[in-house]
């Protein structure tokens, strides 16, 4: 069931890539960008986690908490990051999907070729350069990323649904609902 504006955050409790536990409602009093991606071998991914690292200062210096979940194992997490400037997110491994069946991620392939019309192919090559170590995909390529903005009292304030590859919610509306 997809998640609506207005509604309580789904509270979970996960483990993090270096195996802290991770409970949502410990950031109550913060705003928080809960980003869902597909896999840290996805290049588009990759792409989109770069550009929310360039403006880590930014968010930080209005403190907001960016929670990111991928469908990879902690292990291969923790490959994808070495040789990485320690990312600004809270890096959530959710191989068993739990967090993507909560929130109401959609799995859907037919959708991935709505994703060529729309320049994956050009972001997959620039995100394909961010690499610093070859990475495998690890996830399910049906796959569609989500973006929630939590207030600080746990109300989703924004669900953004990913229409296709490389679809998220713009920057530009993270910065707004931090102003």
């Amino acid at each position: 069931m997809k998640i609506s504006q207005g509604q309580a955050a789904p509270s979970f409790t996960i483990k993090d890539v270096n195996g802290s536990t991770v409970n949502l409602s410990d950031y109550r009093g913060k705003k928080i960008l809960l980003t869902f991606y597909r896999n840290v071998g996805c290049p588009i991914c990759n792409l989109r986690f770069h550009e929310v690292q360039e403006e880590a200062a930014y968010f930080k210096s209005k403190n907001l908490i960016v929670l990111a979940v991928y469908e990879s194992t902690a292990e291969n997490m923790r490959t994808y990051l070495e040789g990485e400037t320690p990312p600004y997110a809270v890096m959530l491994p959710n191989p068993e999907k739990t967090l993507y069946q909560l929130y109401g991620i959609e799995r859907n392939k037919g959708k991935i070729f709505k994703s060529i019309f729309h320049g994956a192919i050009g972001k997959a090559k620039k995100g394909s350069k961010l690499f610093k170590t070859k990475m495998k995909q690890d996830g399910d390529m049906g796959t569609l990323g989500a973006d929630f903005l939590i207030d600080e009292n746990g109300i989703v304030k924004r669900a953004y649904y990913c229409s296709y590859i490389g679809d998220h919610l713009p920057l530009d509306t993270v910065k707004a609902f931090l102003n």
